[in-house]
């Protein structure tokens, strides 16, 4: 009487890397979930973070920091609400605490005409979401004057401009935070003016 061939058959070997495919599959869309999901929650809460280093500006200087650039300090017209926060905040007279500088990022690339922070360079930057995008900023005494800040965002090598205004309740066409600031991130899909989008109040 023969042996039973030990092994498996092709039939066998083609089931199993059928399963462990499946597997692999599901595996990737849940876990790609639960990475997305937790760099979103991050975002939050360094939305939150933002929000009380700007608390604390107003503490220190009476106001909240201006949502405009001094004239002539920037070479474009991209960025210029989150570059203003980051001026206020990294000010050479400012005594308060400041954003870590590991959140910073230069989108447009832009530089001011002269030094007006504390840091060792002109680069007019912008502190960054956790996608590396512009976190936008709206100081509540300019929305209803505020023609929308153009930002830009995107992927290296993709970048694209967006205009991004300060939010409104769809309830009551009033805008949220009336007498203190709104921060926006791009979130995920890296673009503004999506559901994605994330604030630093609770729509």
């Amino acid at each position: 009487m023969k042996n039973k061939a030990n092994g498996f058959t092709l039939l066998e070997m083609m089931v199993v890397l059928v399963i462990i495919g499946l597997l692999a599959a599901a595996f990737v869309g849940y876990g790609g979930n639960i990475f997305s999901d937790s760099k979103a929650k991050a975002a939050q809460v360094k939305l939150r973070q933002l929000g009380a280093l700007i608390e604390q500006y107003k503490t220190i200087e009476g106001e909240y920091p201006d949502d405009r650039l001094p004239k002539g300090a920037a070479m474009n017209n991209k960025n210029t609400h989150a570059e203003a926060l980051f001026l206020a905040l990294f000010d050479v007279n400012y005594s308060g605490s400041r954003p870590a500088e590991d959140w910073l990022v230069n989108t447009d690339g832009d530089e001011a005409n002269r030094d007006l922070t504390i840091l060792g360079t002109r680069a007019l930057f912008e502190i960054g979401d956790e996608w590396g995008n512009p976190i936008i900023y709206f100081d509540s005494l300019h929305y209803s004057e505020n023609n929308g800040c153009s930002a830009i965002v995107g992927e290296a090598g993709a970048f694209a401009a967006a205009d991004v205004y300060p939010v409104r309740s769809q309830v009551t066409n009033s805008y949220y935070e009336p007498n203190r600031f709104q921060l926006v991130s791009a979130g995920a899909d890296g673009e503004f003016n999506t559901e994605d989008d994330l604030y630093s109040f609770s729509e």
